[in-house]
């Protein structure tokens, strides 16, 4: 066998509902990172607030699921792009309008327009230190700031993921373009399996802290090339045939050292040590099979991931992830203390600011996509992808037009 797919009727074939599947994946991961900046409950040793916390402790899982959600995504959309004579500059041109005006739009109105309004003297307290730093955010290199320690850019801290999937998107279709997707295999495989070596050299020897080894691209990005191994898998069928047992003993290892982890820790800490060397290759592993198997199978966990309340959140996840940490302090310097002072010591303020922050990000995101960001989005039709003089051998899936709402933060 070639290459390449040279019988499309044995591609794999990818229903609506296994698609739509993906979108409500993308739901469960926006709703996770709300959950990690506002779910802990302080003051209640009751076991309801044990089990809330161990959630909240364990949500950071969310942006991994992001990651390995992109990878898979935009390396389907390269790689059965590729042979575009307008290739590169289509997809530039299509992520510019999906990202970037949502983007500097909430940047512009923080950074310039707010200041302007209310006046130096009357801004936060730790506004001068986001003007001082908002340079790293308007060039998408917020994340190597906040690797020096957090609170660099204080209501927006949370972009330093943005800024690792813009730089993804900087290198990876130069990759995708000039690599066969054999090598492309290879090449996910050798970041995947090299990434923990790295990252455990950094901190044993290069006196990394964790805290930025969860920051730099260079050390997360084997969470974006799992989700494009899924990807290459799909449209390679044999490769996965091949090497089955290898990726069954991956994963079968992955399960087991994140339960030991667990076990260890009492749950899965960001910065934990055994959950930067290895656990973040582990959740990478498990989060792209699991969207392999989505992609390709379907079945009753596609179902329920295909309701329409996930799929509602999974469109609207790059705004909701925008907005909602700035809207999360608000609440916890404006409302929250008046809430406690007014429901006294018992006043369940985690679980509150968790409903109240996804409603309100919700509503604002919902918004923002009718109001402002779909002018843009419609813009993205003007700039297709030309048809080349001859097509590379027939792929599993078009994701560029099966998936135009599952691509949430990195398209």
């Amino acid at each position: 066998m070639s290459n390449e797919i040279t019988d499309h009727s044995k591609a794999p074939k990818l229903s609506h509902k296994r698609l739509t599947s993906l979108d409500g994946l993308r739901g469960i991961a926006v709703l996770s990172v709300v959950a990690f900046h506002t779910l802990r409950v302080t003051g209640h040793e009751s076991l309801f607030g044990h089990v809330l916390n161990r959630v909240q402790e364990s949500a950071w899982a969310g942006v991994d699921l992001f990651f390995v959600l992109s990878g898979f995504l935009i390396t389907g959309i390269l790689l059965d792009t590729r042979t575009s004579p307008s290739y590169f500059k289509t997809f530039f041109i299509r992520r510019f309008f999906r990202i970037f005006p949502l983007y500097y739009a909430v940047l512009a109105i923080a950074i310039v327009a707010v200041p302007s309004m209310v006046g130096p003297s009357h801004l936060p307290d730790l506004y001068p230190r986001l003007l001082e730093n908002q340079g790293w955010l308007w060039t998408y290199t917020a994340n190597y700031l906040q690797a020096t320690g957090a609170h660099t850019l204080p209501g927006f801290g949370h972009f330093w993921s943005l800024a690792i999937e813009e730089q993804f998107y900087w290198f990876w279709p130069a990759v995708v373009y000039f690599a066969s997707r054999r090598k492309l295999f290879a090449i996910c495989v050798a970041v995947c399996l090299f990434s923990p070596l790295l990252r455990l050299i950094l901190i044993e020897f290069g006196g990394v802290r964790e805290w930025a080894i969860r920051q730099y691209t260079f050390t997360r990005c084997d969470a974006l090339l799992a989700g494009a191994l899924a990807a290459v898998l799909l449209r390679e069928p044999e490769l996965l045939r091949k090497f089955r047992r290898a990726f069954a003993v991956a994963i079968g290892f992955s399960l087991a050292a994140l339960t030991a982890i667990a076990v260890r820790n009492h749950y899965v800490p960001y910065e934990a040590t055994e959950t930067v060397v290895l656990g973040y290759s582990c959740l990478g592993v498990l989060f792209a099979a699991l969207v392999h198997r989505l992609a390709t199978r379907g079945g009753r966990t596609a179902q329920l991931l295909s309701s329409s309340s996930l799929r509602w959140f999974g469109r609207y996840s790059y705004g909701i992830y925008l907005f909602h940490w700035p809207i999360a302090q608000a609440y916890r310097a404006a409302l929250e203390p008046k809430l406690a002072r007014t429901f006294g010591a018992h006043f369940y303020s985690a679980e509150f600011a968790y409903v109240i922050v996804t409603c309100v990000s919700a509503v604002v995101a919902f918004v923002s996509w009718h109001a402002f960001e779909v002018r843009f989005i419609q813009l993205k039709e003007y700039f297709t992808y030309s048809r080349p003089e001859r097509s590379e051998k027939p792929s599993a899936v078009s994701l560029e037009t099966k998936l135009p709402q599952l691509t949430g933060v990195n398209s």
